[in-house]
């Protein structure tokens, strides 16, 4: 049995907090704020009052309240969050899966790139990752330990993960999933606790008649409003992988199959608590834009797989060897996530969007427009800009780019189109509109260590420009 009830060491858990302290706080008021941060920043008073994902935009309304509204400090609940979220870790998962397992699970976490991105990002995956933690922790103690409590604090930080993010939801539904495994195929197992299992499938079945109806109307809407920046089927395990990061996810399915010789119960809560909501990601990808960070939940249980893999071979090799040398696995492992992790702050230190806006701004002339597929593009005097209205992202191979730019070849006014680089190409008929009525006048690129790509493109549209390149891909097909 995997289970072990070991207390965990108070002077791990300190050491824990201010590693995480000391890595999540660099640069956290400096770097310009990305993607859906802006929204964050700017609507959070519109949104904290909805009955949808209400938590984090109700801190965020609050740390408003308590020290001013710069924008940047819209990422101090996630900062927070971020920061307890890894010694809770091992000051939970200690109890279950033992003190070293967890300890390694807490220090991969430190370096896990993902993390330390939303651990400096002003949105709610961080809440959602924090409790989901502490709700697979009591939903996992259930199973070994009789005392109700368990369960009445799963589901309680089960609704608390739910409140950061409705898609949360899969937690509470996939360990349903998972129980129902166990009672069907290890009810008989000496460990499993019955009574437990029982009054949480009863009480899902209750729940599921009481808010269906609600998930729907969510599901519903978020269908509705036909975003397309989503991965599709095929590509979005691939892309969940790329951001738990290979090395972790090879390391966990060793900590899995380790799992499956010593303790089959634990196996199947795990491997269920992971595939069920990799299997809703594929299923909703299919017609609905949606993106692998609405699974970082998993990553702890991902993390922690991998941390029982780092802990067996460090078991096996303690005999001969110190804690340090045995604990080599883990040491390796921590040398391949590094560069990821430093790419972090060197991307975020070597590139600045101001530099874009400092470009645009000493070049601008009078009655020249702005298309930025970067939201809340603004000059540091605050003057007024005559913006074109957002199309769709740049990376939006469904949009018929040529027919909505073009208004821009119907204008005597100069245009600077501001995009971004990705290790994604551009959208083919923009790349291809850019290419035949644009100038690429700047551009600009983050440093990194790792494999991906990240940077800004500034294009100007001109009357000498607009129909400029005589090729047969400059002409627009009928």
């Amino acid at each position: 049995m995997i289970y072990l009830n070991q207390k965990p060491q108070i002077g791990v858990v300190i050491a824990l907090f201010f590693v995480a302290l000391a890595s999540r706080f660099y640069g956290i008021w400096e770097w310009d704020l990305v993607n859906d941060e802006y929204f964050t920043a700017t609507k959070a008073y519109e949104r904290y009052a909805s009955i949808i994902n209400p938590a984090y935009y109700s801190l965020v309304v609050l740390t408003y309240k308590l020290f001013g509204d710069a924008e940047w400090l819209s990422r101090i609940p996630a900062f927070i969050l971020a920061i307890f979220s890894i010694p809770v870790l091992y000051f939970s998962w200690s109890r279950n899966i033992g003190r070293n397992a967890a300890l390694f699970a807490s220090g991969i976490l430190i370096v896990s790139a993902w993390h330390l991105w939303f651990s400096q990002y002003a949105r709610f995956y961080i809440g959602v990752l924090l409790f989901s933690s502490l709700a697979y922790f009591f939903f996992f103690r259930a199973i070994y330990v009789e005392k109700l409590s368990n369960l009445i604090w799963a589901m309680v930080f089960s609704v608390l993960a739910v409140s950061f993010h409705v898609t949360a939801i899969f937690v509470p539904v996939s360990v349903a999933v998972a129980y129902f495994a166990i009672f069907l195929f290890l009810k008989n197992d000496e460990y499993v606790n019955l009574r437990n299992i029982k009054i949480y499938l009863v009480l899902c079945l209750i729940a599921g008649v009481l808010i269906t109806p609600v998930l729907y109307m969510v599901l519903d809407r978020w269908v509705a409003t036909r975003q397309t920046w989503g991965y599709g089927a095929i590509l979005i395990l691939p892309q969940l992988v790329k951001y738990l990061q290979v090395p972790v996810v090879v390391a966990a399915l060793f900590g899995w199959l380790i799992l499956l010789r010593k303790d089959r119960v634990a196996a199947t809560f795990f491997l269920v608590v992971l595939v069920v909501p990799v299997l809703f990601l594929i299923a909703s990808a299919s017609f609905m834009a949606i993106s692998p960070s609405y699974a970082f939940y998993i990553l702890p249980i991902v993390v922690l797989l991998a941390g029982i893999a780092c802990e067996e071979v460090r078991k096996h090799m303690a005999v001969t060897h110190s804690f340090v040398v045995s604990a080599v696995t883990f040491f390796l492992l921590i040398a391949t996530l590094l560069p990821g992790f430093a790419s972090h702050f060197l991307d975020r230190t070597s590139f600045h969007f101001d530099s874009v806006v400092r470009f645009v701004d000493d070049n601008f002339q009078e009655n020249d427009q702005v298309l930025s597929f970067k939201p809340g593009f603004a000059f540091p005097d605050g003057r007024a800009i005559d913006a074109v209205p957002f199309i769709s992202f740049e990376r939006d191979n469904t949009v018929d780019w040529y027919r909505a730019l073009q208004p821009l070849l119907d204008t005597e006014n100069r245009t600077w189109i501001i995009v971004s680089s990705k290790r994604k190409p551009m959208a083919t008929g923009l790349e291809r509109w850019l290419l035949c009525n644009a100038k690429l006048v700047w551009q600009k690129y983050a440093i990194r260590l790792d494999y991906e790509v990240n940077g800004y493109q500034v294009y100007l549209v001109s009357d000498k420009t607009k129909n400029s390149q005589e090729t047969s891909m400059c002409v627009q097909d009928d």
